[in-house]
């Protein structure tokens, strides 16, 4: 079946995007993508016919019966966990209520897919929580069990962790044997918890997942809202499109690509757009926190501020998003911002903090009163009109800005007040109107003149 697809579209198949998600998956062991991929063709023309070998499966390619089951959202999303982990919910006990297994491993084959189109969640892998307590509990007696673990195999989606929740003391003694017998390899990455809800939300607490990532209401029930809010995304972005610019990487090259849904802890970039969102002032909090240090030191110990602040912001199950432009007034698209521009844009944060607080210091900041008029070499803050002394400032700056911008933070200030010698030297002052708006004018303090510069 791989060479029929091959066949059928080359570019498909050969694609760098699709293929890394096999390395991904397999931890770059060549051999292991090979057999994962052919696995990978297989179930895929078993599942939706060789129609579709080479075409990425979308909401139009289910049935009836597909879309209800994956409505029932017996496997769905919750948030990342604190190493910015893409947490995967299993509910069991939803599975027996599909009206035929097929169903429920196509509805699974298209969750796992469209997730994966985050380059994020393959590098990173994900974290899978099989609850079954309760009314949760699995109700087919193992049936099927074989089948989605074969279908799970044949997937390039990469297993960080397994967490099984349980309240069935004869389940749990049956899934400890099991496990004993699992490979060491896999047997490391399985957690069994046991007991009530909230003993369960703890002990995976202990392991960054949020008690607040379950969609579980306090007496056990599951809330839906946030998951049919996914699948309503999906529909409508299968169905009428988002106006995705084309960037590297299958997230952005696919014309289906996956909605993603802002979380609690998610860094939203909305175009210059003021928010509130609570990721954006766990931000702000440690630009603020690191702006010392980010400001005085070297351009090194700036990208170690920059990773450190990425990696915290990731640490705590965030992503960093951003608007999609125009858009349906329907459906609001998002997209996890590549980690070059996320770079690009924390730094741009120091330096807009750095402008405000030089904006506030010179509001606030009063200057003596000068006698009289500005002098012809005067530099003038705050009017369009151009003195000799302002275009000098201009010229210098415009001279001298290549060598600026190569120096460390210490050598940069040096030369800004060369800069300030030299206008000074022609008997020039640094001015600027008075609030008062009655003609005088206010002499501006060096610091406030080195800011500005």
């Amino acid at each position: 079946l791989y060479e029929v697809a091959e066949s059928m579209d080359p570019s498909y198949v050969n694609a760098r995007a699709f293929r890394i998600m096999f390395l991904r998956a397999n931890e770059y062991d060549s051999k292991a993508s090979a057999e994962q991929m052919i696995k990978f063709f297989e179930l895929k023309h078993q599942l939706f016919g060789v129609d579709k070998l080479v075409k990425d499966i979308t909401m139009q390619d289910l049935d009836e019966d597909d879309i209800e089951c994956l409505k029932r959202g017996w496997v769905q999303l919750a948030g990342r966990d604190r190493s910015g982990r893409q947490i995967f919910l299993v509910f069991a006990g939803l599975v027996g209520s599909s009206k035929t297994l097929q169903s429920v491993i196509r509805s699974q084959y298209f969750f796992n897919m469209r997730v994966l189109q985050s380059e994020e969640t393959q590098t990173r892998g994900t974290v899978s929580v099989w609850y079954t307590l309760g009314d949760l509990r699995s109700k087919t007696n193992g049936k099927g069990w074989f089948e989605n673990f074969m279908a799970g195999r044949a997937l390039p989606q990469k297993k960080a962790a397994i967490h099984l929740c349980m309240d069935d003391m004869r389940q749990f003694v049956l899934t400890n044997l099991m496990v004993k017998v699992m490979k060491s390899k896999l047997r490391a990455r399985l957690r069994q918890h046991f007991g009530s809800l909230t003993e369960c939300r703890y002990q995976l607490s202990t392991y960054g997942i949020l008690p607040q990532s379950l969609p579980l209401n306090d007496d056990g029930g599951l809330n839906l809202d946030r998951h049919l809010q996914w699948v309503h995304c999906c529909a409508m972005e299968d169905t009428f499109g988002c106006s995705i610019s084309p960037t590297e990487g299958l997230l952005d090259s696919s014309p289906s690509a996956r909605p993603i849904i802002p979380q609690q802890m998610d860094v939203l970039f909305t175009g210059g757009k003021s928010t509130s969102h609570e990721g954006n002032k766990s931000l702000h909090l440690l630009v603020q926190g690191y702006s010392v240090l980010y400001d005085s030191g070297t351009d090194e110990t700036k990208r170690q501020v920059v990773s450190t602040i990425v990696d915290e912001i990731h640490r705590r199950g965030g992503r960093f998003l951003k608007n999609q432009g125009e858009r349906s007034s329907e459906v609001v698209c998002w997209k996890e911002v590549p980690s070059g521009e996320v770079r690009q844009k924390v730094m741009q944060t120091f330096r807009n903090r750095r402008r405000q607080l030089s904006r506030q210091k010179v509001s606030s900041t009063k200057g003596p009163l000068i006698e009289g008029e500005p002098l012809p070499n005067d530099v003038i803050f705050g009017r369009a009109q151009r003195t000799p002394g302002s275009e000098l400032l201009h010229r210098l700056i415009k001279e001298h800005f290549e060598e600026y911008e190569s120096l460390g933070r210490g050598m940069k200030m040096r030369l800004v007040g060369c800069i300030m010698q030299t206008i000074t030297d022609q008997g020039g002052r640094f001015l600027q109107p008075s609030a008062s708006e009655d003609g005088r004018w206010l002499e501006v303090p060096k610091d406030n003149v080195r800011e500005r510069i």
